[in-house]
């Protein structure tokens, strides 16, 4: 279970004297969970956003990583750079009019998180030099210099799973929407009078395995009530005697789920739906045997917020 992201972060550049400079930066991270366990092999898409002046300044350059994945140690390494370009052109940012704040964001859930923004130091600014990589003739040897900053910075990524806070030391934290999600069963036998809709409730929703996260589901009523709009994913599960049809009611609107046409059994279906919070979902079943059957217990209805 993903409960923390730690990230290691480096940037650095390189070139060769005689050759060209790659118009790149690398960065690399190491992705844990909160005992210190890399993730390993976790997809992830990264975006970089390169902003001029301050961390808030207009975007110049911006670009996407997609199908990312940790290596067997839970360690990614991008090419800032070499991504697939959002806005601008990478060569053509002129490092040397202002300083350059590098954004971070990172898709969690279906959604890019930011991860706050750190300022570049000089390493980058080796992609301005390659402008004058004319070799010139040689000097008389310089004073030793000061050591310079080091182009690297350290972040951690949160994920408070009961909070649902996801954050970054020195950065934002956003606050990601209530989990919903729900199984419940129906523990009694219901009849079935011919040709006749009757509604099933699945009226346990707390006996294990079953559960009610986000509470969206009444089991008094057999109705679930998502909190806001999205998509949402819901499974149906029936013992159905012959010539039974489940339906899934979306208020009034009906949307036929299953059919058992030749044998009673076990029948199972599932449907994914646009949802307004305004909805009411409901499961209904149908038979036209000619006389009233018994509908046995033992079904249950699950569902859940895809987004």
């Amino acid at each position: 279970m993903l409960t923390a992201l730690a990230m290691i972060v480096a940037a650095t550049h390189t070139a060769g004297a005689q050759g060209t400079v790659p118009a790149g930066i690398n960065y690399q991270a190491v992705a844990r969970d909160n005992s210190g366990k890399e993730l390993v092999n976790t997809p992830i898409e990264v975006r970089f956003t390169i902003r001029s002046g301050s961390a808030l300044g207009p975007a110049i350059y911006q670009e996407v990583f997609t199908d990312v994945t940790t290596s067997r140690y839970g360690v990614f390494s991008l090419i800032i750079g070499a991504g697939d370009p959002v806005l601008g052109t990478f060569g053509e940012i002129d490092w040397s009019t202002a300083n350059h704040y590098l954004q971070v964001e990172v898709k969690f859930e279906n959604l890019f998180m930011d991860m706050g923004t750190m300022q570049f130091l000089s390493v980058p600014y080796a992609l301005y030099a390659a402008k004058s990589l004319e070799i010139g003739p040689p000097g008389p040897p310089g004073p030793q210099g000061e050591p310079g900053d080091p182009a690297s910075d350290d972040q951690t990524l949160t994920w408070d799973r009961n909070l649902r806070d996801l954050s970054i030391i020195g950065g934002n934290t956003v606050k990601l929407d209530t989990e919903i999600a729900f199984r419940a069963i129906n523990t009694l036998d219901i009849n079935l009078p011919d040709e006749e809709k009757v509604k099933i409730l699945f009226d346990d929703a707390t006996t294990a395995p079953n559960f009610n996260i986000g509470g969206n589901y009444n089991t008094g009523l057999g109705e679930f009530r998502p909190p806001t709009d999205g998509i949402y994913s819901f499974n149906v599960s029936l013992r159905l005697p012959t010539y039974a049809t489940v339906i899934v009611n979306i208020d009034d609107r009906e949307e036929v789920l299953l059919n058992s046409y030749t044998s009673p059994g076990r029948y199972n279906g599932s449907i994914t739906l646009r949802l307004a919070s305004s909805n009411t979902v409901t499961v209904w079943v149908v038979q036209t045997n000619g006389y009233t059957i018994p509908l046995a217990a033992g079904g249950y209805f699950s569902g859940f917020r895809v987004y």
